[in-house]
């Protein structure tokens, strides 16, 4: 028998997208999952449990989903719910008006009416009370340009759109800046478009803003061997957790106007008044959105500038990433390019569910209605507790020598800087790891603890960091802080 040659080998995949990445966690999960498997077995270990607080999926930490959500979904997927004595008359309305626009009341059917036409009504009308009265009009049909797109979540979505820009016919690769630290799926993206990912430093000094003159700098500096298209802007800020000010959502507008660079803005899942869009947790910090920004700036810059803006309901209060739903709002992109994108742009094809589920999420329980009250104590409960983990990492880590800890303003992370020796670097390079990296593998065998290294995201050369999630119970997540804070310590000690 002749041996035949796999069709796809390492070779014969698109070089673009080969030694794209950056580091992974996976070595630091799998050895992390060993651990936990020796530990049932019996194997003694200077822990007892390991503690993962490396993940930004608040349910699987724990968290309980907001019920007023999930009850309108269990209806519509199974509409014989609609006469359970334990499900509030609210939910069955919403359901009640939900299911007529299913064909067949049916969330199995494809139901692209639905998800062109019924959610980007309300999605519009979610997004003119977020910005305060400014007009959104979605322009909702399944055959004609849409004005708000509904997505099955919102890096697909990304992803789309970069592969949009790209003109394979241009002897000059299309350039994307991406934030640093930022989301390294945007950088596979950019990647997978066959696109050139121009990084920018967000301004660690500066609690993590947007620096203008850093963007304006590398963006000359990136005409030197690309053609720049797209400035992609993470707000409240991925995974370092900042809210961007006015002044710099002013800032960047211009600047993308001058330059004429489509503006990515992943604006995460809202609620007015507060964020992730919905997890502000500073009053001197609100959310802003760029298309209220941009068109209270007038139209010699609102009539120019290309915005389109990501909404995704993994994010915030709610956090139901396995639902696979979000939206995005294109501001001044030629209706034919909509038309285009639309008939063709996988990510517009969403979870008929998850739309359901996005549908309740924009117009939630108003006072009066019976699921009010549970509604408006979840959210409270959801955000008050992040606010205090906020706090909580802040009091805990700014004392200790060696760890440096912005204010976490929104999200869900924070991102510690840490110190590291010369001779700690030096060991790390010999084993060929990130020197945080190393110092992740070293928590970890010691105390059971796995955080995220800050090399996943990106960072300054000479500069490492941890990501930490506040999705732990506060208890837990005080146990967690404390012991990387004393580990630190001892860590500075053994390599000074």
């Amino acid at each position: 028998m002749v041996a035949r040659r796999k069709v796809l080998t390492l070779d014969s995949v698109n070089p673009r997208v080969k030694g794209t990445r950056l580091p992974t966690l996976g070595p630091l999960l799998e050895r992390a999952s060993q651990i936990q498997r020796q530990l049932a077995q019996g194997e003694e270990k200077p822990f007892r449990e390991v503690i993962w607080c490396h993940s930004r999926d608040p349910h699987a930490a724990g968290r309980r989903p907001i019920t007023f959500l999930h009850q309108v979904a269990a209806i519509c997927a199974y509409p014989e719910l609609l006469h359970a004595d334990s499900v509030p008359r609210d939910a069955e309305q919403r359901a009640s008006r939900i299911l007529p626009e299913l064909h067949s009341s049916s969330a199995g059917a494809y139901n692209m009416e639905y998800v062109t036409a019924a959610i980007p009504q309300r999605v519009g009308r979610y997004l003119e009370r977020r910005d305060g009265g400014i007009r959104c009009d979605p322009s909702s049909h399944f055959v004609t340009p849409r004005n708000i797109v509904t997505c099955g979540g919102i890096t697909m979505a990304i992803a789309d759109f970069l592969s949009l820009v790209v003109n394979e016919q241009d002897p000059g690769r299309a350039g994307m800046l991406l934030p640093v630290p930022g989301h390294p799926l945007y950088a596979d993206a950019v990647a997978l478009a066959g696109a050139v990912g121009v990084p920018y430093h967000l301004d660690e000094e500066g609690g993590w803003a947007l620096d203008v003159g850093e963007i304006r700098q590398v963006l000359g500096q990136a005409r030197g061997y690309c053609t720049p298209k797209v400035l992609c802007v993470i707000n409240p800020g991925y995974p370092t957790g900042q809210v961007v000010s006015r002044r710099h959502l002013q800032d960047v507008l211009h600047l993308a106007a001058q330059e004429r660079l489509l503006l990515l803005a992943d604006e995460g899942g809202a609620w007015p008044p507060l964020v992730h869009q919905d997890s502000v947790f500073t009053l001197d910090s609100p959310f802003l959105s760029f298309k209220r920004v941009l068109c209270e700036l007038g139209p010699a810059v609102s009539s120019v500038v290309q915005l389109i803006s990501f909404y995704s309901a993994s994010k915030g209060f709610a956090a139901e990433g396995g639902f696979w739903a979000g939206f995005f709002e294109p501001v001044n992109i030629d209706p034919a390019i909509m038309k285009c994108f639309c008939s063709w742009g996988m990510s517009v094809y969403p979870l008929i569910l998850g739309q359901v589920l996005l549908d309740a999420l924009m117009e939630p329980p108003l006072p009066g209605d019976p699921s009010c009250r549970t509604f408006m104590a979840e959210k409270q409960a959801v955000l008050s507790d992040l606010a205090h983990k906020a706090q909580l990492t802040q009091e805990i880590f700014s004392p200790v020598p060696g760890i440096r800890c912005n204010p976490v303003q929104g999200a869900m992370y924070s991102f510690p800087r840490i110190q590291i020796p010369a001779s700690a670097v030096l060991e790390a390079q010999v084993l060929g790891l990130e020197p945080d990296f190393f110092f992740c593998q070293k928590l970890l065998e010691a105390t059971g603890i796995v955080l995220a290294p800050g090399s996943t995201f990106g960072q300054r050369r000479g500069t490492h960091h941890l990501r930490v999630t506040l999705l732990p119970p506060v208890g837990m997540l005080r146990i967690v802080l404390q012991t990387t804070a004393d580990f630190h310590s001892q860590f500075l000690q053994q390599y000074s």
